[in-house]
């Protein structure tokens, strides 16, 4: 009896442990068909929306209020830094080619070597101009750049860009543009300009670096300046130069009042951001030669500079200021027709006792004349994001002494490597002040169609000497031979406003037009024939 009563305790032991168990088996069943549905649900939502980025990218997605944000923070530099399709373990092809059609009230035939229209208007700008327009939004561009990791959180990192005039295929080059009117009566000119690209292989920008997510990047070769950066990000236009003062001309912001200063040669530039902060900093190092004093002293070349970067974003908010310095800067222009035909070089500095020197019968073919300037500045820019607006504003500074250290005859500090045939040390009886501010603002119309306006304004002092100055209320120039009258020391100002409309077929092609106007008074019309222009753009831009 004691051994069936066992056995039956037995029975209903195991009939209660297998109940336990099948419940807890359909408990497990219910909470994996509840996981499998929760998944089956993210994977619908995560395809309706891999649908949806796909048909952005075709041009085919019905507009979202999301859309007009995305669309609102395009401009032509940040699409020629975005990665294109041509990659290949870590290494991307990019480029873009920008060109249009273009009038001028006042213009000149375009160089084979200056990669830039009439927009913005050239002293010796005559007659009405109309044609073909280059490098209206951005510059074209090909280039390479690349990433590797090298240890866990650190990669090399490399860039080689060059710019390219659509005109004529050459390589941008504007010191080279000065170079082909030496000699020339202004009345014979193209449309011509200093600038920071001279021709060079890669007169973009080439460097090679390392970079940490945790201790930011650090690059050496050539850079764009911190300047240069603050107006591709806080120009309305992007530094669209069919559009902008500031885009167009590198003196008014981005080169420090003398335009060469762009880019530079030989310096390393680090980056770093902390949460919303980011700062930078870079430093060029002397380099070139600052050729020989003809009064027979060597000249010993300081031409280093430095320039430092602060900024932060907070919801919706960005700013940036960059402050900096640039020794023995400077700024060229073509060699006159007098000058020219003589053979005539000369040096003048603002070293007490130290007399102006010249030499006739020299062979200035490819030479150029220079100004020099120590320069210290810098510049602030914000922008701020609502739905589909984008508001910008800024202002710069820009101070110019005569060189602590001169420069001399035969000196290869420009950009590109010309020689300076003649060199003015001391074009600043006091010392020359440069402001500048800005406001404009970037609507989304619909995902495709970006409208944009901005209005620049920028004055100068009055820095020369009281000859200089009685010419100030005299005519701007002489007619007959086209020869400034009026000091371009006077004080002086620079009004220029526009409006464009900016339409994405896709995300690598879009379409553009629109009218820059700008107006130069004072001692910045200094030279000029005629001192408004009216420029209406439209043109045409592939990106990849």
């Amino acid at each position: 009896m004691k051994n069936h009563l066992m056995a039956a305790a037995a029975v209903l032991a195991l009939m209660s442990a297998s109940s336990v168990a099948y419940a807890g088996e359909e408990a497990d069943v219910k909470a994996l068909k509840a996981q499998a549905a929760e998944l089956k649900k993210q994977n619908a939502a995560l395809e309706q929306r891999l649908n949806k980025l796909e048909a952005q990218q075709t041009g085919e997605a019905a507009a979202s209020p999301t859309d007009y944000l995305a669309q609102v923070t395009k401009g032509p530099l940040p699409v020629l830094t975005d990665d294109g399709p041509i990659c290949w373990k870590g290494v991307c092809v990019f480029g873009a080619i920008d060109g249009g059609l273009n009038y001028n009230t006042h213009g000149l035939p375009l160089n084979s070597k200056f990669y830039l229209g009439n927009e913005f208007l050239n002293a010796k700008a005559r007659s009405a101009y109309f044609g073909f327009n280059p490098n209206g939004l951005s510059t074209s561009t090909l280039g390479v750049k690349g990433e590797t990791e090298i240890l866990p959180g650190l990669s090399g990192v490399f860039m080689a860009s060059t710019n390219i005039n659509p005109q004529s295929g050459q390589l941008a080059d504007a010191p080279g543009s000065l170079t082909s009117v030496n000699g020339l009566s202004p009345f014979n000119w193209s449309n011509v300009g200093d600038g920071s690209r001279g021709g060079q292989a890669f007169n973009d920008q080439l460097y090679v670096g390392l970079s940490s997510k945790e201790f930011g990047t650090l690059t050496f070769g050539r850079h764009r300046s911190f300047a240069t950066d603050l107006v591709g990000a806080y120009d309305a236009t992007g530094g669209a130069s069919a559009f902008s003062a500031m885009g167009y001309s590198g003196t008014l912001v981005s080169g420090q009042a003398f335009t060469e200063n762009g880019r530079w040669d030989d310096s390393f530039k680090y980056k770093v951001s902390y949460g919303p902060v980011r700062f930078g900093a870079m430093y060029k190092f002397a380099d070139g030669n600052s050729g020989s004093n003809l009064a027979g002293g060597n000249l010993t070349t300081h031409n280093d500079a430095a320039q430092f970067d602060l900024g932060a974003s907070y919801a919706g908010f960005d700013i940036d200021g960059v402050i900096g310095y640039y020794n023995q800067a400077t700024s060229v222009s073509p060699i006159g027709s007098a000058d020219y035909t003589a053979g005539r070089q000369s040096f003048t500095t603002n070293k007490p006792g130290v007399a102006a020197v010249t030499t006739i019968g020299n062979n200035l073919s490819n030479t150029l004349a220079g100004t020099i300037a120590d320069a210290t500045g810098g510049a602030i820019g914000a922008k701020y994001t609502w739905n589909q607006w984008k508001l910008y504003t800024g202002w710069s500074h820009i101070i110019l002494h005569n060189p602590s250290n001169p420069v001399g005859v035969g000196a290869q500090n420009d950009q590109g490597g010309y020689i300076l045939s003649s060199v003015t040390n001391n074009a600043y009886y006091r010392a020359k002040l440069l402001d500048g501010i800005w406001f404009g603002t970037r609507y989304a119309y619909d995902p495709k169609t970006d409208i944009v306006a901005e209005y620049q304004h920028y004055w100068q002092n009055a820095y020369g000497s009281p000859t200089q100055l009685a010419t100030c209320g005299q005519a701007r120039v002489n007619t007959t031979t086209g020869a400034a009258i009026r000091s371009g020391a006077c004080a002086g100002s620079i009004d220029s406003g526009s409006v464009y409309v900016d339409y994405h077929f896709t995300k690598r092609f879009d379409v553009y037009g629109g009218v820059l106007f700008n107006s130069f008074n004072g001692g910045m019309a200094s030279g000029f024939f005629y001192t408004t222009n009216w420029s209406p753009t439209v043109g045409a831009r592939f990106v990849f």
